[in-house]
């Protein structure tokens, strides 16, 4: 395993004086976040409860320690444990008392939350078939030790401009996670020697990309040098302005791929004549033959013999198997005293293997490693007393979501809710679920990959879909392929939340129907085009009085509402409605190339009409009531200031008067409506911001609200002061409205804003920070909120 940091002592010291200093409001909330993060301490979604990231480089962790671990965080009030999709395991809803007294004990059992979030180097994968598995070339996992070893001690590790990922892939045909990570190594083997092909810039999130080959062979003494070298070329030449374009990856579509590799080879080859030869980790020593007797009381029969079909493989180690052990949606629940006493009797009858036993999978889910095979027996009895997921077909087990809007900050839909419908859907569908253990479901709560949607054979990402209201959807991701030369999945449409498990049962039954090959190929072929019809058939849902429950969540009991959403993130649904339009001109544009009906038409046309004069309304911080309000606003926020040409004006009034017009001889207006608004939405700059053709109709001032006092008036050199009331202005419109008043100012000038109490207070504070500016100021009166903002 990892050494820990030498100053990791001191840093939980200074972690606990800030933490300390922020309850008793000595420092504000942004610069207690600047220390916690990165020492792997989150914020959840509800206000003051904590959760700790801790480390386990390749998933590994030792039956001693994952014990340790359940008795610490039930010690500290704790209730749930959490499996990430990085190998990694949190302890959640800690209050921030316990916190560094859950980092010390940590600490005492060799673990540490430190790089755990934040710009750094974060928790580095391993393939979790690493050292067992008969197909690999050789086993990376004490290489990414020692890397790890290395780069979490490094002070310069902590001053990123972004997270850095790194993976490392056993398999030379088979790159995995390496292809899709800020740096990946491949395990290969060139004229005789063991070494590593390196990737460089992948990622999901936005603007995603498998990575980049930056070298076909390293030997194995120059990995630290590498990846050093990669890391100071992030931190030299990365966005520090933006942090939605400072990945590494943005790097490359700035500069282009061929000067980027050519800066990030100088900065190698200068690290590699300044590093030292790194020497070379000891491998983990092989299994012995282990000889076990189980009891004569040992589980056996047609249950046993499944489970062993199902979830035991055997290890490349004669005689040892290893076992996927289902941990849906990666949550152990540690106040249930069965879960408890489950996993105390599991890891104590595992140690008596070895440390070497239990491995974090990248599909949430705990993998037993080096276990004789007399003793399968005896691991079947234990984990059927806690586990029940056992007894069913392995896909119901290792459907991979990321904790959703349950609790993180940026989720959108609720994601752990969706994939227990699909698992639910999938098991009392009638489908033959056993013969799709291999199939890869992804689902992240927002269009950031912590769930590994571009990584999945189908996968979801929430977003903000709306007809008349909104309503929680999912974008639809196809046949990413992990093997061989490496690709993402492709979106593909979107579909409702409530639609998503219907829609992937079918899609599986029918490629069970075709009895294809592998599910990538089929998704590839016939499967897409049945993915894409049953998109189109899934597009129109029914109205709020007919049917609810499109408008609720997975597991909400409340409508799906933007306020209750990506806290801290209010732009999050922004660009999701702007999409749901932009999307609509496209389907419909499509449609009309082989639409053949009169009326169905001149309907396609029309949608494109309201679809096009609704697309950018958000941008302005206006909300149409009815389709009424579409057109007139249209015509007022873009037509009248000049941002849309005032040929149009004509065809938009006439969508407005009298839906059944003829839209048909019109055809070529209306595209060239459809892309004057594209060509805008394109060229808006970050603060939404259009280029405007003619001056705008006079608009009134907005004078200072009451009761504020306004401030007495300023010297000569004071910077300008202005005002904006949004009491009663919802999210994201609220912080629309402010971006909009920023934009129109200097940096140094002050706007103070009013701001209901309960969602408004919890964003746009948050999200303005986000956007690089100081809020010196936050103050409640009476039942709102008065907000100073000082724009950089």
């Amino acid at each position: 395993m990892y050494k820990l940091p030498e100053t990791l002592g001191d840093d939980i010291t200074r972690l606990a004086v800030t933490a300390s200093e922020y309850q008793a409001k000595k420092i504000p909330a942004v610069q207690f976040k600047a220390f916690r993060v990165p020492m792997g301490i989150y914020e959840q979604r509800k206000d003051e409860v904590y959760m700790a990231r801790i480390r386990a480089t390749g998933g590994v962790i030792s039956p001693e320690q994952l014990r340790a671990v359940v008795d610490i965080a039930r010690r500290h009030g704790s209730d749930l444990l959490h499996l990430t999709t990085r190998q990694e395991i949190q302890i959640q809803n800690l209050s921030l008392d316990r916190v560094e007294p859950v980092l010390r004990e940590l600490q005492q059992i060799g673990l540490a939350t430190k790089g755990g979030g934040g710009n750094t180097v974060r928790n580095i994968m391993v393939s979790e078939g690493s050292g067992i598995s008969a197909d690999e070339v050789f086993d990376p996992t004490p290489f990414a030790d020692a890397l790890t070893t290395r780069l979490i001690a490094e002070p310069d590790s902590y001053l990123l401009p972004r997270k850095l990922k790194i993976a490392f892939s056993a398999g030379d045909e088979d790159p995995g996670y390496a292809a899709v990570n800020d740096i990946g190594f491949v395990a290969t083997v060139k004229d005789g020697l063991q070494g590593f092909r390196v990737y460089v810039g992948g990622g999901g999130g936005s603007k995603p990309t498998v990575g980049w080959l930056l070298f076909d062979f390293i030997p194995l003494d120059k990995i630290y040098a590498v990846a050093e070298a990669v890391k100071k070329f992030f931190s030299g030449h990365g966005n520090r302005k933006n942090k939605h374009k400072a990945r590494l990856r943005y790097i490359f579509y700035r500069l282009g791929e061929a000067e980027t590799l050519r800066l990030i080879r100088e900065y190698c080859e200068d690290a590699l004549q300044a590093t030292p030869t790194q020497a070379l980790p000891d491998a983990e020593p092989q299994r012995p033959p282990f000889d076990y007797a189980p009891p004569d009381a040992a589980p056996s029969g047609d249950a046993f013999d499944l489970w062993k079909k199902r979830y035991a493989a055997p290890q490349k180690q004669d005689g040892y198997y290893s076992i996927l052990v289902p941990i849906p949606a990666g949550d152990i629940h540690i106040r249930d005293e069965q879960t408890v006493s489950g996993i105390r009797a599991l890891t104590a009858f595992i140690a008596r293997f070895g440390r070497h036993t239990i491995r974090f999978t990248n599909s949430q889910n705990l993998r037993l490693r080096n276990i004789p095979e007399a003793a399968l027996p005896e691991i079947y009895g234990i984990t059927a007393q806690f586990v029940p997921e056992i007894h069913s077909p392995v896909l119901a087990g290792t459907i991979v979501s990321c904790t959703g809007a349950d609790t993180c900050r940026l989720g959108i839909g609720l994601a752990k809710g969706l994939a227990r419908a699909v698992r639910n859907e999938l098991l009392r569908g009638g489908i033959d679920v056993d013969r799709l253990a291999d199939v890869k479901i992804r689902v992240s709560g927002c269009p950031n990959s912590c769930g590994q949607q571009f990584w999945a054979d189908i996968g979801f990402s929430g977003k903000i879909l709306r007809n008349d209201r909104i309503y929680p959807g999912y974008q639809v991701y196809l046949a990413a392929r992990r093997h061989g030369e490496p690709r993402l999945a492709e979106a593909v449409g979107h579909i409702s939340a409530r639609d998503v498990p219907a829609f992937v049962r079918r899609l599986l039954q029918a490629y069970l129907d075709a009895g294809a090959g592998s599910i990538t190929d089929y998704l590839e072929a016939e499967g897409r085009e049945t993915a894409l019809r049953l998109i189109d058939e899934y597009r129109v849902i029914p109205a709020f009085d007919d049917d609810k429950n499109y408008y609720y969540d997975w597991g909400a009991d409340t409508p799906f509402s933007i306020v209750d959403r990506g806290t801290a993130e209010c732009s999050a649904g922004l660009f999701d409605m702007i999409d749901v339009d932009a999307d609509s001109i496209r389907a419909n544009r499509a449609a009309l190339e082989t639409e053949t009906d009169a009326q169905e038409v001149n309907r396609l046309l029309y949608e494109i009409v309201f679809a096009a004069s609704r697309m950018l309304l958000v941008t302005r911080g206006a909300e149409p009531r009815s389709g009424d309000d579409v057109f007139n606003l249209f015509i007022k926020k873009f037509i009248d200031f000049g941002f849309v040409d005032e040929a149009f004006r004509d065809l938009v009034v006439a969508a407005r008067d009298d839906r059944g017009f003829d839209f048909a001889p019109r055809r070529a207006e209306i595209f060239a409506l459809a892309d004057a608004v594209d060509e805008l939405y394109r060229n808006m700059d970050d603060s939404l911001q259009f280029k405007q053709v003619k001056e705008p109709p006079a608009q009134p001032v907005e004078p200072a609200p009451q009761p504020v006092e306004p401030p007495a008036p300023p010297a000569p050199s004071a910077p300008a002061h202005r005002y904006k009331d949004l009491r009663g202005v919802a999210c994201p419109m609220n912080f629309v409205q402010t971006k909009i008043v920023l934009a129109q100012m200097q940096p140094g000038e002050a706007l103070d804003i009013l701001l209901d109490d309960g969602p408004p207070i919890e964003n746009v504070p948050g999200s303005v920070r986000g956007e690089g500016h100081e809020i010196p100021v936050q103050e409640r009166i009476g039942d709102y909120w008065k907000l100073t903002i000082i724009k950089k």
